[in-house]
C-alpha cells in the first residue's frame, strides 16, 4: 500500500526546488508558481511546500508539452 510520502517524495523548501531546477527561488516564484508548478501553501501568508514527486512529473509534463 502507497504511504503519502512515497507517492509525494519528500517535503522540499523553494530553495530547494529552486536548486532541483538550476535557477533562483525568485524564479520559481515569478515564473514556475504561475505556470502551474504544484505547491501548497501553509496558512495564508505561510510558507511554501513542494513534494519531489509532483516537481518532478510537472517538468517532465512540461517538457512533453514543449516537444509538440
Amino acid at each position: 500500500m502507497n504511504t503519502a510520502p512515497d507517492v509525494l517524495g519528500e517535503p522540499l523548501a523553494i530553495a530547494e526546488v529552486a536548486r532541483m531546477l538550476g535557477v533562483s527561488a525568485w524564479t520559481v516564484r515569478q515564473r514556475y508558481l504561475p505556470s502551474g508548478l504544484p505547491h501548497f501553501r501553509i496558512g495564508t501568508q505561510g510558507k511554501l511546500v513542494f513534494f519531489r514527486n509532483q516537481v518532478v512529473a510537472w517538468v517532465l509534463a512540461t517538457q512533453e508539452k514543449e516537444r509538440r
